[in-house]
């Protein structure tokens, strides 16, 4: 029974107890940043705003170069050193009192979290068995989930109360929670620095463009899909309907409870990017369902909102649970296995740029058209869930011309 509610022993199990001390500090964090950086650092919000888009800038330029530090050092140690700076950066934010100093935080706040994220999948693939490390990476996407979930309700209380002290308990708290996490990872057995083969490029994820053309593509459809709730929802309900808000706190209970308890499973036989062809297309085309339902919403009374609301949301977590499942996989099977941690970090810098995108497009959509915004939505869904199944084919083809050059090289010395 145990061995179904946890991952397998060692790698997997630690990193997944690592996951859920960091998000819990993340989770509270996350709840109270924004009051925090504007009513006690004094910060404006076009301020926070300039913090958080150089950020971004930061996290996109360097994340990809810091998976391949992840290669070269071993991803075991490059995450352990990431968490300490991360524990520094969150203690120095409680000095932070004018525009400039919280920039220069946020940006190696930035860089050292997608380098934990690039390290940590480097780890799984270099500790676990290939047919185990979707299923590793769904638990951890499930304890991430529970974390962050956990988290917003201990941030709950500064946040109410309102006051400095409150916000630097968070910050401090956070700082303990990376310091922990880095002591569990301690616990992990070292995966081997990868070297890089003689006469290729050291950077090949930058020029493996099925990959880079997968990264984008999911960058943008993850974004879209993360703010459909937290965003262009209670946008929605305000401007189209007469349901209260309150009922957008009912959708993301059920994504909350849908992601922690189902993401194990929806990872079920989905081991190879070629078992990610079928489960993208389908995880996507189930996502642009949910936006059709939201869309209906429009003018109705508010008990029928409130059936399509959370009927479109068990739609919109079970589409979300299949994306995931098939870009893990995907991750995973087009990287060399010397040349994980700059695959993950490429997949991260995708996530980052649909990060940007997503917001404005969605909003522009949603709240601009109205309910037709919704089905354009979902045309970009099943658009992207016939497209991906086209860009996996190709990485896999050009995986495959790989292999095959690396096979020829020492055939041909010999």
């Amino acid at each position: 029974m145990i061995s179904k509610l946890l991952p397998a022993p060692g790698t997997p199990r630690v990193l997944m107890f690592a996951t859920l001390v960091n998000t819990f500090g993340n989770g509270a964090y996350l709840t109270t940043s924004a009051l925090f950086l504007t009513r006690s650092v004094g910060l404006s919000p076009a301020e926070l705003a300039i913090g958080l888009s150089a950020a971004a800038l930061a996290g996109m330029v360097l994340t990809t170069p810091m998976g391949y530090l992840a290669d070269r050092r071993g991803p075991k140690q490059v995450q352990i050193a990431a968490l300490i700076v991360l524990a520094a950066c969150f203690t120095g934010l409680t000095q932070v009192h004018h525009l400039w100093s919280y920039v220069l935080i946020a940006c190696v706040i930035a860089v050292a979290d997608a380098t934990v994220k690039a390290a940590n999948g480097a780890m799984i693939a270099g500790a676990v068995p290939p047919s185990e490390r979707v299923r590793t990476r769904a638990f951890i996407r499930s304890t991430n989930n529970a974390g962050i979930a956990l988290g917003t309700l201990a941030g709950g209380l500064p946040l109410l109360l309102d006051v400095r002290a409150g916000y630097l308990a968070v910050l401090l708290g956070n700082a303990v929670t990376f310091l922990l996490a880095a002591a569990v990872v301690t616990r992990v057995a070292a995966v081997a620095p990868a070297a890089v083969p003689p006469g290729g490029p050291r950077m090949v994820a930058l020029r493996d463009r099925p990959f880079l053309t997968f990264a984008l593509l999911d960058g943008l459809v993850a974004a879209l899909y993360n703010e459909v709730l937290s965003l262009a929802l209670p946008l929605w309900l305000v401007a189209y309907t007469g349901a209260p808000v309150a009922l957008v706190s009912a959708a993301l209970l059920v994504n909350t409870i849908g992601c922690v308890t189902l993401q194990v499973w929806a990872s079920r036989g989905t081991h190879t990017a070629a078992d990610a062809v079928g489960v993208a297309r389908r995880g996507a085309l189930v996502v642009g369902a949910s936006c059709v339902l939201f869309g209906l919403s429009a003018g109705r009374p508010s008990w029928l909102v409130t059936v399509l609301v959370l009927g479109a949301s068990v739609v919109h977590v079970l589409g979300e649970l299949w994306l995931s499942s098939a870009t893990f996989a995907v991750v995973f099977d087009l990287a060399p296995d010397w040349a994980q941690g700059q695959y993950q970090g490429v997949h991260q810098t995708g996530r980052q740029i649909g990060n940007m995108v997503g917001p404005p497009l969605i909003t522009a959509l949603v709240i601009g058209w109205g309910a037709p915004g919704w089905s354009a939505l979902a045309a970009i869904f099943a658009t992207a869930g016939l497209v991906a199944p086209h860009v996996i084919r190709w990485g896999l083809r050009r995986a495959a011309g790989r292999a095959a050059a690396a096979t020829a090289v020492p055939a041909a010395a010999r």
